[in-house]
């Protein structure tokens, strides 16, 4: 739902297709919501059912569709409708909720017995480290602060205020799984060690 409304605002904003609009949404958005290129195609279909977004004639006055299995299929150019425009301003209004946590290692997490805890430490390892691989992406970058102060145009401070999001985000997941993996530690020793049979 959030790449539909994310599709109709960069529409908002100017005209577009396809490509262009997933190359829009990553430099706006950044790596961190990890977007797969298809969800632009498959919201700007539901966009058009709805009447939210048309595709522009083309200079012949013809109105082209996108064939998805074509290559060199003809360039299909997007603009949004008036309902979109209104859509989008709603959209923006609306309260924005907390996302639920819905992370596979956390099921596991739930889901797991002692006899999981090995496998469970390696896995929370190999988090921690691509939490770090990522932040290490990061270093250096300007904060929030020190990009507003130099007064930069409203969506460069925006890109940094998303970077920052997911920076603060990654740092918090990271003391989390240490702190997970330090009382599984603790809790692989507290059990009873297992004989082998015989």
């Amino acid at each position: 739902m959030s790449v539909k409304y994310a599709v109709l605002g960069l529409l908002v904003q100017r005209r577009g297709y396809g490509y262009d609009l997933v190359q829009r949404f990553e430099e706006q958005v950044g790596p961190a919501w990890q977007l797969n290129a298809g969800a632009i195609y498959v919201a700007l279909d539901k966009l058009e059912q709805e009447g939210l977004v048309r595709p522009l004639a083309s200079e012949h006055g013809e109105t082209p569709t996108r064939r998805r299995t074509v290559r060199g299929a003809p360039r299909v150019v997007y603009e949004p409708t008036e309902r979109g425009r209104e859509r989008f301003a709603e959209w923006m209004d609306a309260d924005s909720s907390l996302a639920p946590l819905r992370e596979v290692l956390h099921l596991k997490l739930a889901l797991s017995t002692p006899a999981d805890l090995p496998r469970l430490i390696e896995l929370i390892g190999a988090r921690e480290q691509s939490c770090l691989q990522r932040l290490e992406a990061h270093a250096g970058a300007e904060g929030v602060e020190e990009i507003v102060a130099e007064a930069p145009s409203w969506p460069a401070a925006a890109a940094v205020m998303v970077r920052d999001a997911e920076v603060a985000h990654l740092h918090a997941t990271v003391e989390w799984l240490r702190r997970v993996r330090a009382a599984m530690l603790l809790t692989q020793q507290q059990q009873p060690a297992v004989r082998a049979p015989g």
